[in-house]
């Protein structure tokens, strides 16, 4: 300031000494929290009690991480110097998400944040239990792929060899898929070092160009084409579009700010570019529907419903109607 700078944005410096600083996932909020957090606080808010002191007392749960109580504290102290709760919020990041923030706001604007409090709740723990069956789903064909590698390589470094000396004493022409074997383990018995080194270069290639965007682009392509879970996995993330598009537009967001967020609520990058793109073209006047229907990875029913809903006006309710089937069918795929 004395040199004649100007500071546009701040950032605390994590304390060396600090264990919460310096491992911050080992202190992170768990969604169980947020949950609980929402609902006592919905309760209290019914009851009667005001905000303020509502806050306060569920900063003294002992039921809460440390993390979050101290979260809950500050949040206190914002509202007690005149914030809302949803600026407060806005300044943990890391423990609300932006869906939860602008809900809020929205639930501040309306005078429903108790009924927001509870649909945000519902929405946490069905996203919550929806994910781990979509990851214990997953568990299984990467278990399967590991213990197939596994066998494979113990059959050719150690069941291998030695029936391969008893085929060659026999003198008889083996067949192709035979002498391969043999030669792959001939191979991987003699050259272990340069096998390894090229492994290494691969495994180091490969994670490289997972993190360019092409890469993530093709990853993100492939989970939607696995065997067995694949198309599993495509209906939960666009559950999860549909669950979060009714959930906000239920609490009163306009369309355009909710599609601003939309985008944010899910990891895959071609779903996130997709959704970015209807987002454009919904300022250019064209609506959900007619740019869904250019994305092939928007189903026919989806769109249809996008359709009778923009033309009833009752699109918060049939995305919540499309994403209570998709969960259901999402779920007996992976059962």
């Amino acid at each position: 300031m004395e040199r004649g700078y100007t500071s546009f944005d701040l950032e605390p410096i994590p304390s060396p000494f600090s264990l919460e600083a310096q491992l911050p996932g080992l202190f992170k909020v768990k969604l169980v929290e947020i949950v609980t957090f929402s609902r006592q606080l919905s309760t209290l808010l019914e009851s009667g009690v005001t905000l303020l002191p509502a806050i306060q007392l569920l900063a003294q749960q002992p039921t809460s991480g440390r993390s979050f109580r101290r979260i809950l504290g500050h949040i206190a102290s914002d509202l007690s110097t005149g914030s809302s709760l949803s600026q407060a919020l806005a300044r943990h990041r890391q423990a609300f998400t932006e869906v939860y923030r602008r809900t809020i706001e929205v639930g501040e604007r309306t005078g429903h944040l108790e009924q927001v409090l509870k649909e945000l709740a519902s929405h946490i723990e069905k996203q919550a239990v929806f994910a781990r069956k979509i990851r214990g789903a997953m568990t299984y064909p990467v278990i399967l792929l590991v213990v197939g590698v596994m066998v494979t390589f113990i059959l050719l470094t150690v069941v291998l060899p030695p029936l391969a000396d008893m085929f060659e004493g026999l003198g008889t022409d083996l067949p192709i898929p035979t002498r391969i074997m043999i030669f792959a383990s001939d191979f991987l018995t003699e050259h272990p070092l340069p096998l390894l080194v090229l492994f290494v270069i691969l495994a180091s290639g490969l994670a490289y160009f997972l993190k360019q965007p092409k890469g993530q682009r093709t990853k993100d392509w492939l989970s939607f084409y696995m065997p067995v879970v694949g198309q599993a996995v495509l209906l939960a993330e666009l559950a999860r579009i549909c669950r979060t598009l009714s959930l906000m537009l239920g609490a009163g967001l306009p369309l355009q700010d909710t599609m601003d967020i939309l985008p944010t609520t899910t990891s895959n990058s071609l779903l996130k570019s997709g959704l970015w793109e209807m987002r454009e073209r919904l300022y250019l006047g064209e609506g959900l529907a007619y740019p869904m229907a250019a994305n092939p990875l928007f189903p026919p029913l989806m769109l249809q419903m996008v359709r009778v809903g923009e033309e009833s006006n009752s699109l918060p309710f049939t995305m919540g109607v499309v994403a209570d089937f998709y969960e259901d069918v999402a779920t007996e795929r992976t059962e």
